[in-house]
């Protein structure tokens, strides 16, 4: 036995009326939608990707009661709390000599952009490049290479190395 034969479509005809034809096409519009619902089939929309992303919302800015920080934030460091103090000795004095280099003990949470322009406003010089690391001791050396014509050895017996 096979299947039972299915029945035809059904054919829906407009019924051609006076009006649809004299009409606005706006009118024909609007009996359409009362006789045959509101709830139209509309045309697919076609995804182009297998993944769904959510869309953009309204992101509104914050405006918080109390502060979650009360420290500074990095970068906004004080200028006399950057560098702590000259670092003395025969390799600070040879590369001061040979290389146009001082080396200072600088704050641990201080940068080398933050270095470079607090070391400029105090002493007014121009600095070439700042190389830091952190000592086995945990405080951080800061060594500032100054640009050609500015001696390091006049600057260091400015501030009192020598």
């Amino acid at each position: 036995m096979g299947r039972p034969p299915r029945a035809p479509k059904r054919v829906y005809k407009k019924k051609a009326t006076e009006e649809n034809k004299e009409g606005d096409n706006k009118a024909a519009k609007a009996k359409a939608v009362l006789t045959r619902g509101r709830f139209l089939k509309g045309k697919h929309k076609v995804w182009t990707t297998a993944t769904f992303r959510r869309p953009k919302t309204l992101a509104q800015a914050r405006t918080p009661k109390y502060l979650r920080h009360s420290t500074l934030k990095a970068g906004t460091v004080n200028k006399y709390s950057v560098i702590e103090y000259p670092l003395v000795g025969e390799s600070a004095s040879k590369l001061m000599e040979d290389q146009n280099t001082l080396v200072f003990i600088v704050n641990l949470k201080s940068t080398k952009p933050d270095i470079k322009r607090t070391f400029k406003e105090r002493f007014n010089v121009d600095i070439r490049k700042v190389n830091t690391l952190i000592r086995p001791d945990g405080k951080k050396k800061a060594f500032i290479t100054l640009k050609g014509e500015q001696a390091a050895v006049e600057l260091g017996s400015k501030i009192g190395i020598i």
